[in-house]
């Protein structure tokens, strides 16, 4: 779906993937989809940022290849957040809630694109800066019983076409419904797995970490906005 983790830059995404804490566990059979879905909402809406580590694993269908990178992740509404790749490769993915950078320092380089360019879907990117909205966006149902282990499976489809992205899967803490693992499937077949772990609320994030200033020497390309009459969207 051209999902921009990693060295894939975002055909629209897409964050990402949301009550205040619950008291205690609930029980795996005690909630209704309804219910669950409410709750992951009221969770990530009344935060007002975030943080976590994550995991991320690309499968590229055509190529029959696998891509695993981790690092940092920074979400703060609305709509700004900053993906801090450490490992393979170094790389940033930012946000100031309108323009998105994504700078590769090996690459001496940083492209630039609008974000209402860059977000044409209701991906977990755009979920969890604040900006999108899961029963609006998405028909939803159990992936899996949601009786069994430890946390909700979701698998929500679009109502209406979002770029490429043809499903996305949640996973969700039954104890305080945090989002643990975002997948989603493109149309071609592509996969993108998010797991995040050390996840943080209401960090008090400063506006500054989500702006990006190149640095000397790094070459820049400017990607065009959208369409008049809003194409691309």
């Amino acid at each position: 779906m051209g999902f921009f983790m990693g060295k894939i830059i975002p055909s629209g995404l897409g964050v990402l993937i949301l009550m205040a804490i619950a008291a205690g566990p609930v029980q795996g059979s005690s909630l209704s989809l309804d219910e669950v879905i409410d709750k992951v909402q009221a969770l990530y809406e009344i935060r007002q940022d975030f943080k976590a580590k994550f995991i991320q694993e690309t499968t590229v269908k055509s190529l029959g290849r696998k891509q695993q990178s981790e690092g940092m992740v920074y979400f703060k509404k609305p709509g700004k957040m900053r993906w801090v790749y450490l490992k393979p490769t170094p790389q940033e993915i930012i946000s100031d809630g309108k323009t998105l950078w994504n700078y590769r320092p090996e690459d001496r380089q940083v492209v630039v694109t609008p974000l209402d360019r860059a977000f044409q879907s209701k991906t977990p990117t755009t979920f969890l800066a604040g900006i999108g909205h899961l029963k609006r966006d998405f028909q939803a149902r159990f992936a899996e019983d949601p009786s069994a282990g430890t946390a909700y499976a979701l698998e929500l489809t679009p109502h209406e076409p979002q770029g490429n992205l043809e499903k996305l899967f949640l996973r969700v803490d039954k104890r305080d419904f945090k989002i643990l693992q975002a997948r989603i499937l493109d149309l071609m077949g592509n996969i993108t797995q998010i797991s995040f772990s050390q996840i943080q609320f209401d960090n008090h994030l400063a506006d500054s970490l989500f702006t990006f200033t190149p640095p000397a020497g790094v070459e820049i390309f400017k990607m065009p906005g959208p369409a008049p009459g809003g194409a691309g969207k």
